[in-house]
């Protein structure tokens, strides 16, 4: 099957660069595969990376007609070029742009992976409006692939489609590489006692860790209030650049940049060192697809308070490797994180070892790269 071209298609190439990373090079082994996103980051790292070619197609997020009629345009050259058998997009605008085009150019199997809705947390005229560009995709699909559970039933219930669809192996895009994500290794143990005291973090302190981008989705507001209410030895670490398009309210930012026991470290590539230093992560998001920073604190022997909503509640089973709050509830939020702090530390240890084992039997990626391949063989054997 190697002589059938697969066109992989995102809207940055960061989702390439990490979430997806080494998984074309994978499935380089079986087709023909190639690359192919905007050009906002982007460089010779990638086809360095996974061995592929990539192609710069210029996409812009967010809504913009007249930019997404250039993409479709450009990726309707490319595809004339490369005469791919498959197209897989990942993320809203590649798959509005990859489903147009494909369609038009003919290509047999056209699939969409849908990670994180946004209009389920969106009114009026903009929900209606990111409701139908999904059922377009959808239409122009051949095949649409829900991250998870949570996600698959908001495409029902929002009537986006009625295609069939399933999870591809209990959900997530791209695994977790077990061995990078653990515990023991000297150096990150020892990177993150450095960490820890230069945060004046002393041993009998508990720590929350965020990470991800500081977006109001994000449910920064509710982390910040919540956290302000907890008792003196509580430190919180939060990992990630604010979001230029959708950042926290200035009260929140302000918060987290003057309290004492808030430590703001900015994007880090490596975020192992601050999930090592922490007890328990925190993700407080209104919306998810499927977190990976969940999978990866998970995998690192972290529990995690998480609110319970699509993606985090598939990941996480309260009592056995975390907490579940309700979603922009400050007190619900607040009891969540108060619960994990008064958990004894054995126990706590014992919910870090099952969260690692739950990751490592479902999520491994290493297991996941050949559902992959064999998901994309069916679907060929299905044209």
């Amino acid at each position: 099957m190697k002589e059938a071209k697969l066109l992989i298609v995102t809207t940055v190439p960061e989702t390439l660069k990490t979430i997806l990373a080494l998984q074309p090079r994978f499935l380089n082994q079986y087709f023909s595969v190639n690359l192919a996103s905007s050009a906002e980051g982007a460089d010779e790292t990638i086809s360095d990376q996974e061995g592929v070619p990539f192609h710069v197609v210029s996409m812009k997020r967010g809504i913009s007609p007249l930019s997404d009629l250039v993409s479709i345009i450009s990726m309707c050259r490319l595809l004339i070029k490369l005469r791919p058998e498959v197209v897989h997009s990942y993320t809203p605008k590649a798959g509005l742009v990859s489903m147009i085009a494909s369609f038009i150019c003919r290509v047999p199997v056209r699939i969409h992976t849908f990670t994180g809705l946004i209009f389920p947390t969106q009114s009026g005229f903009k929900k209606k409006l990111l409701v139908n560009i999904d059922r377009v995709i959808c239409m122009l699909a051949t095949k649409i692939v829900p991250e998870g559970e949570g996600v698959k039933n908001n495409l029902i219930s929002f009537g986006v489609t009625r295609k069939e669809m399933s999870v591809i192996g209990y959900g997530n895009i791209a695994g977790v590489n077990v061995d990078f994500f653990k515990t023991g290794i000297d150096s990150i143990r020892e990177e993150s006692k450095l960490l820890r005291d230069s945060l004046g973090i002393s041993d009998g302190d508990f720590v929350f860790c965020y990470v991800g981008r500081l977006n109001r989705d994000k449910g920064l507001k509710e982390l910040g209030q919540a956290f302000v209410g907890l008792p003196v030895n509580t430190h919180l670490i939060l990992v990630g650049d604010l979001d230029a398009e959708a950042p926290v309210d200035n009260s929140t930012l302000s918060l987290f940049q003057e309290h004492d026991r808030v430590h703001s470290l900015g994007f880090k590539k490596d975020i192992r060192v601050a999930l090592q230093a922490c007890d328990v992560l925190v993700l407080p998001s209104y919306r998810e697809g499927f977190p990976n920073v969940v999978l990866q604190a998970g995998a690192m022997n972290k529990p995690a308070v998480v609110t319970d909503i699509s993606g985090s509640n598939e990941i996480i089973n309260a009592g056995l490797n975390g907490w579940l709050a309700q979603p922009k509830d400050v007190n619900s939020l607040q009891v969540a994180m108060l619960q994990a702090l008064r958990t004894p530390k054995s126990e706590l240890s014992d919910m870090g070892v099952f969260a690692r084992s739950r990751i490592v039997e479902r999520y491994d990626r290493n297991a996941h790269w050949p559902r992959m391949n064999a998901f994309y063989m069916q679907e060929l054997k299905n044209v």
